[in-house]
Formats: structure tokens, sequence, C-alpha cells
């Protein structure tokens, strides 16, 4: 009832079309059309409910339901039943043996299916007129599509002057009962998708765990223009369930590998539609969705693979776009009405459909004559197939011509041109390390890392030419990095103990996956593909060599870019964020990755430092969910959460996460600027210093130094804020000594230090202006708190902190931002409208949701167990929930902020 009062309520326009229309007296027939799922059945029960508490009288009369099926032509059976169930209700003179007759009737026509029963006017305006005798009677016919001849039942109840309101699918208005339905209609009304806000309220009101701030989003994407279809919506999330893709973790249900497809139930319309098809249409939809789509030329091939006549194909192509499961564009080229359709129809098939598929058609094209298709057609089925179509030297060097003219504006499509060509080329094969080297080069430049495996597949069985090590080992570098898990075989395995880490003694495996090293010398890297000195920059970074990464980055041209490009590059090292680190050093030979281990990580540090913890802790599940094998983007990425979870006041969150983090050289200097972050929001501010002053010395003194500045810069802040001058000033020295010592000149971190050790707060202005530009928002929070204890006007700086606090639900730093305005004996700071107040609303709902105690939200929030009392009557009232579960399931994306 719930779900469907949220549905109701997206449905503004439609719900006064219909307020309208039933205001009008005598009997008038009302249709509401729209697609399978969309909501027609929530509506009329929203109407139902609406019209008995006015205390109109109702029969509903489900006309799909019970047995008869088809042979019911014209719904006698479920009218009949409707009656029965609420017969004392009406209460009319006669009625009973009106409804016998009817009753017999229905009986006679299902078995008479032939022909039609004259009888059954006058006994069905019989029964009507006893219903409607005693005063206005709504009859509300749902599923008015599922019978043959709807008609005779729905005119006698106009004419008895019933006010019908029957629900059709818009995919029957072309049949004849419905579309005589809708031609006597006085007024149609048809119901389109929610809107997005609606669609999420829906999901987050399912019951159990609050649902990862993630799958809205997936779901949207898989879903497409279904998405706002509320039937299709929860029946897929339903599904996902039933199949084990929905996960709780950390408080949160997750949707484990989100990278892989979504699909659609197995018993959803469009499925059951094509299934009615017949085989032909089931092939269609499967080729279309392997091929990413189809034009009209490619029937042809299409139908010699079936062996069926192409006038057939076309007309089972028109019937698929009729139904809507397949779409056209403008141009004429035909694909699926949404990605979780393909990705059914992939599934139907058997494992490696795509590669038959693409087989089958590379073949025919080139049995064929190859010269009359569109070469980059061609090439695309011989890179689908694998190694499967077997090509003589000329096709082969006409691929690898194709992929050279594709390479400057078409990279992509280059690059599975010669991942094709690249395993029908033996490594003894002059053309092999030129073609070896375009591939990895493109594969850097695109992201395509997926091209890798077949890479490494043939070094393992054939090895590699003398001089293509080196592409070889960035090839493994490059995949074990993106895929978060080390090569199986040992000899691809060896290549990692020389990498991105080459500054130190310690190779990539090691550094990356915590794996013992090979025994052996490690091997200097060298590559054709990426600059020498481009590399010593990357491997200075992240072993945290300072004044070698500063010595490279003046070399390589890094200096142009200005100082704040090596501050962004010390930064992104310090996070373990790799992608932003690569894409810094390589530039545009280097595309950032939205999946894979890296650009999830990327995703929970620009989160992170954005202020946006909800999707920064979304992406840390993700990566714990979809990527099993640790790696130094799961502990850092682990020492985030845990930092998160501290300012937001849930400290046993933060034990739990910080307990996951394996222990390991790795990230040192991280993990106690996490630790000192931990002990500062639980109020053990000195503590927090004097771990950092030892913990800062010891890594100055033996390394390693990455995220260094991190943790002594956080430390100044908590000295500062407790006014610990000796702390401070200590902190202050060995920021300097840093900076000496390694030969760096970290603009941001010393002017940020001297100022707020010194009180100057010219000066710590300029540095928090450098943050701002770096989007560093929590260190921004912490650099205003401290800075408004000495500026002779904090109200600007608690102002801008208190704003940032809330913005990352960090109950914590706003009760700290509190107890500086007291001290310093200005108003504490409110943010404008209604915006501290939803960041505490969601808060206590999310804390509902994970079943504590008003007293344990209270002391969660450090607010009085009054204040949440007060807080939760509002959004009942708000929200109109009736129960905790109710409220915990609340979008507070749609309705809490706009009620």
């Amino acid at each position: 009832m719930a779900r469907a009062r949220a549905m109701v309520r997206g449905r503004e326009e439609e719900l006064a079309a219909l307020r309208a229309a039933l205001a009008a007296e005598g009997g008038r027939l009302i249709v509401l059309k729209g697609p399978v799922g969309i909501g027609k059945t929530a509506l009329l029960d929203e109407t139902e409910r609406t019209l008995r508490a006015a205390g109109t009288r109702v029969l509903p009369v489900r006309m799909g339901s019970g047995p008869g099926g088809r042979d019911d032509a014209f719904g006698l059976g479920p009218l009949v039943r409707a009656v029965r169930d609420r017969f004392e209700q009406f209460q009319a003179a006669g009625l009973a043996a009106s409804l016998n007759t009817v009753a017999r009737l229905s009986d006679a026509v299902g078995r008479e299916t032939g022909g039609w029963a004259p009888s059954l006017v006058p006994a069905l305006d019989s029964l009507f007129a006893g219903l409607a005798q005693q005063g206005r009677t709504v009859v509300l016919a749902d599923d008015a599509h599922a019978v043959a001849e709807p008609a005779p039942m729905i005119a006698a109840a106009r004419r008895s002057g019933c006010l019908v309101l029957a629900a059709c699918d818009e995919s029957a208005e072309h049949a004849l009962g419905p579309g005589e339905l809708l031609a006597a209609a006085d007024q149609v009304v048809t119901l389109g998708p929610v809107s997005d806000d609606v669609a999420e309220s829906l999901l987050r009101r399912t019951p159990g765990p609050r649902l990862d701030e993630a799958v809205p989003g997936i779901l949207r994407t898989a879903l497409g223009p279904l998405f706002g279809n509320p039937g299709t919506l929860l029946a897929t999330l339903a599904d996902l369930r039933e199949r084990g893709r929905l996960t709780p973790f950390g408080g949160r249900l997750c949707l484990h590998a989100p990278s892989e497809p979504v699909e659609l139930p197995g018993d959803h319309h469009l499925l059951r539609r094509v299934a009615s098809l017949g085989d032909l249409a089931a092939h269609l939809l499967t080729a279309v969705s392997v091929l990413d789509g189809i034009s009209v030329d490619d029937l042809p091939l299409l139908t010699e693979m079936t062996g069926s006549d192409l006038t057939a194909y076309g007309r089972v192509l028109d019937r698929m776009i009729e139904a809507q499961v397949l779409i056209a564009d403008p141009v004429g080229r035909v694909g699926c009405r949404c990605p979780a359709l393909a990705a059914s129809a992939v599934g139907w098939a058997a494992n490696r459909c795509d590669v038959s598929l693409h087989t089958l058609l590379a073949e025919q094209i080139l049995a064929r004559q190859p010269d009359a298709v569109d070469p980059a057609v061609l090439a695309g089925h011989i890179a689908g197939s694998g190694s499967n179509v077997v090509l003589d030297a000329s096709q082969v060097s006409w691929l690898l011509g194709l992929a050279a003219d594709d390479e400057p504006e078409r990279p992509e499509r280059a690059a599975s041109s010669y991942a094709a060509a690249l395993p029908r080329l033996p490594p003894s094969d002059p053309q092999h390390p030129p073609t070896l080297t375009r591939l990895v080069n493109l594969v850097v430049r695109t992201g395509r890392h997926e091209l890798l495996r077949d890479v490494l597949a043939q070094y393992t069985e054939q090895g590699c030419a003398r001089g293509s090590l080196e592409e070889v080992r960035l090839a493994a570098i490059m995949a074990a990095l993106h895929s978060g898990e080390p090569p199986a075989d040992e000899a691809v395995r060896s290549l990692l103990d020389a990498g991105p880490t080459g500054a130190e003694p310690i190779g990539f495996a090691q550094w990356w996956f915590g794996l013992p090293r090979t025994p052996g010398p490690v091997t200097p890297y060298r590559s054709r593909l990426v600059p020498a000195d481009r590399m010593e920059v990357l491997s200075a970074a992240l072993s945290g060599d300072f004044a070698a990464c500063e010595r490279a980055w003046h070399r390589s041209g890094g200096a142009a870019t200005s100082r704040r490009g090596l501050d962004r590059l010390h930064h992104a090292a310090a996070m373990v964020d790799t992608a932003t680190v690569m894409r810094l050093v390589l530039g545009d030979h280097y595309r950032i990755p939205t999946t894979g281990v890296p650009g999830v990580h990327r995703r929970v540090v620009r989160g992170y430092n954005r202020a946006d913890w909800s999707q920064a802790m979304s992406a840390v599940r993700e990566l714990e969910l979809s990527y099993s094998t640790d790696t130094l983007a799961h502990q850092a990425a682990r020492l985030l959460a845990a930092d998160m979870c501290a300012a937001r006041g849930e400290s046993r969150q933060a034990a739990w996460w910080l307990g996951r983090v394996v222990p390991s050289p790795q990230p040192v200097a991280m993990r106690a600027w996490v630790r000192i972050g931990l002990f500062s929001r639980a109020g053990d501010h000195r503590r927090a210093v004097r771990l950092a002053l030892r913990a800062g010395r010891r890594l100055r003194r033996s390394g390693p130094h990455v995220g260094l500045f991190l943790l002594l810069i956080r430390a100044v802040q908590i000295a500062v804020s407790i006014d610990d001058r000796h702390g401070a000033a200590e902190l202050l020295e060995e920021t300097e000594l840093l900076c000496r010592e390694t030969g760096t000149d970290t603009q941001e971190a010393l002017l940020l230090a001297r100022g707020l050790v010194h009180r100057d707060v010219e000066l710590a202005e300029s540095a928090t202006e450098l943050t701002r530009e770096r989007e560093d928002l929590p260190s921004l929070l912490d650099s205003c708190l401290a800075i408004a204890r000495f500026a002779e006007d904090p109200r600007p700086w608690l102002r801008e902190a208190h704003e940032l606090a809330t913005r990352c639900g960090a109950s914590v730093l706003l009760e700290h931002i509190r107890a500086v305005a007291r001290e310093r004996g200005v108003p504490a700071p409110r943010v404008r409208g209604r915006g501290a107040q939803a960041v505490t609303e969601q808060r206590i709902v999310e804390l509902v949701g994970e079943g504590l105690t008003n007293g344990q939200i209270a002391l969660r929030l450090q607010l009085s167990e009054k204040t949440v009392e007060n807080h939760l009557t509002r959004l009942f009232a708000r929200t109109g929930c009736r129960s905790r579960v109710e409220l915990a399931a609340v979008s507070l994306g749609g309705r809490l902020t706009r009620d």
C-alpha cells in the first residue's frame, strides 16, 4: 500500500483529470490507458480508497483474474465474483436473482465459445440497475483488455447510470474489443512513465537494508526508458535479489559486480512478447543484442544463417518494432529497447554466443564479396570472433592496414583490429613487434584493458619477439592494475617485479598486491611506449620519493603546468589514486577508466574530496564486492571509509572498516593520518598530536614519504584547534625539515602550516585558496575550523566549516564547530534554508534503518532524545509513513527534501 501511494504521488496531473471526471454525474466511461507495469492498478486502488472514504459505493472488477481465460469473452466470471464479494454493501432488492442469472449465463457462454448469448444484455442491464438503485456507484474495471469483448458489460453499467473507470494496456488498443472500448470512451487518461524522483523513491521504499546509492543509477542505465515503468523497475529489483546480485554489505544493500549486465526478469512482458512471436524473433533479438544493433542491409546475412525467408524475417522485425521490443533510429539502424533487454537476449543463447555469431558473419562475408561490405563491419566481426576465423597473410595485412588508418581518429576501433590481428601473427613474424607496441599503446590511450588478456595468453604460449619484452611487461602491469587480479601464469607474474615502483627495491606485485617478490634483482623498467622521464615521474610519485619526483617532473616539462600540478600529483599519490597520478603524468596518452580497481577507487577519492561522502562510501562498497583480491587501493579505500564514519559519529563502523585494513608496509602515512583523525573525532586531540609527531619523525627519517605531508598538516590543524602551541610548532618544524630534506617546496602545506602556527590569517587564507582549487573539501573544513580559533572575525570561517560539515553529514565536526562558536562568543552558524535540518533528518532516517532506538540515535548524533523524537514526529507527518520500517525506506533525495 505504501509503495502504491508513493507511485500515485507522482501522478498529480492524472489524478487531477480523474477527480474532475469522477465528479461528473450520470453514466460515463473513462479509460485509463498505459503500458504494462506503468501503475494503472495502483491508480485504481488509490481511486477506490478515495471514493470509499467519501462514502461512494465502488465495485472493483479484475477482468483478467480467475478461471476461464479467453473463453470468458465478456468477463462475466470476474463480474460475478466481484458482486458476490461485496454483496452485503449493496443490499438491493432482486439483486440475488439478477446475479444468479448472469452466473448461469457465464457458464453457458463459456461452453458456447463461438456464439453470442441473446439474453446477455437484459441480464447485465438488470444486474447493474440493481447495483445502482441505492445511489451513485462507480465500477472499476481493471485489465479490461484481458477479455475479448468488454463492451457489453461496460455499456450495461453506463446505461444504469454507473460511472465506469476501465484500465487498458496500450499494447492492446488495436485489438477489436479494447479498440471498441477506447472509441466509446467519454475520456481517455494516458499514463506515461513516472519521474526519476518517484522511481528512486519506489526503489528506496523496498523493505530490508537501505539501498546503496549507486543502485538507482545502474538501474537507470540498464532500463533506459523503462526506468520510469514502476512494474518493470520493482520486478527487476526483485529479480536481482533472487539471483543473489543484491548483497547486504556495510549497512547497505549493494549490487554485486555492478559492471556486469543487468537483465530483465524472465517473465517480463517484452520477453513474453518475443517468445510469442516464435524462434525467428528470438534469434533476431539475440543478433541485435550481440551486434549492438543492425541495419536493414544486415538482414540478408542473418537470414542465411537461419535459412529463413527474407520476407518472413522482415515481417517479424516490423512486429517487434511495433511491440516496442526493438526501436529504429532515423537512419534505419535497429537496436534494443534498453540494455537490460539486450542482456536478457544474450543470456538466452548458449555460452559464447557473441563469438559464434561474429564468427559466422565474418565467414559469410569473407566467403562472399568482402569488398561489398563496409571494411569496419568486417573487421568488427573478425575481432569479435576471437581467433576462430582463419585469415591468410593478405587478409591479416589488410586488417593491419585498416587499423593503421583508424588509429588517428578512431583509436578504439583500431585497438580492436590490432587485437584481432595479433593472435594471427606468430612472435617470429616481423609484423608482430610493431603490432604489439601499437596495441598496448592504444589500450593505454583508450582504457580497453580487456584486450590485454589475449596479449598475455599469447606470451604464455609462444613467448615474444626479442625487443618486445617491455611491451609485454607493460601489458601485464596494466592488466593487473585495472583488473585487480594478479596473473595466474608464473611467467607473466614474474614480469610484475619491475614496474611503476622501480625507484624502490620493491616490485609491482609486492607494491600493489602485497605478494612476495620473485627471487632475483628488480629489472629496471624501460619502455618505448612511455618516455623514460615520464616513467621516472610516475615511479617516484607512487613510491613517495619527492626529490626524484620533482627532478623528473621538471625534466619532463611538468614545470610548464605550474606548481599546482605537482601538488596535485603528490596528493593523488598520497590517496593511492593511481588513475589520477597516471593521467597527470601521461596526459592524453592515458584514459582514466570508469571501471576496474583504479577507476572505482578514483570515485572513492573524488567523492571524499568533494564532500559527497554517500557516493564515496558507495564506491568503497563496490570495490569490496566487485574485486575480491586485496590491492593497495582496497587498503586506501577502507581507510577513507573509516575516516568518514568517524567524522559522522559512527565509531563502531569506523572501527569495523579499520579492522579490515590488512597489515602491510603500504600505505603507512595514510594509516597514521586516519588514526590521528579517529583520535581527534573521539575528543582525544592531544593523543592525536603525539602520534602524529612520532609517526612523522619516523617516516621523515626512514620513509616512505608518500602521504606524509597530509599527515603533518592534519596534525597541525588539530594542534591549533586545541591551542596546543608547542605541539603545533614541533609539527611545523617537521614539515619544514621534510621539505628541506626531500628538496620539495610543497607550497600549500608550507603556507598552511606557517599560517596556522604563526596565527597569520593572510598566509592561512592563501593556503586555503589552494586547497579549494584542489577540491580537498575535508581538509578545507579542518583548516576553516582551526583558523576560526584565532581569526579576528571567526564567523566567515565557522560558516564555511559548517556548510562543508553539513554536506558531509559529519555530525562530530558540527559539534566541534558549535563548541568553537561558543568559545569565541559568536552565534553558532546555520545553513541557509533547511540544509542543516535536512542533514539531521537524513542521519536519523539512516540510523532508524540500521535498527537503532531513539536513545541510541541521540547518543550517536549528540542530540537529546526529545530532539530525536521531535524530528521523527515531523518526518512521520510529512511523509505519511506509519512505522519506522516505512520511514527507513523513504527516499531522502526525493520526498524529504521537497516536502
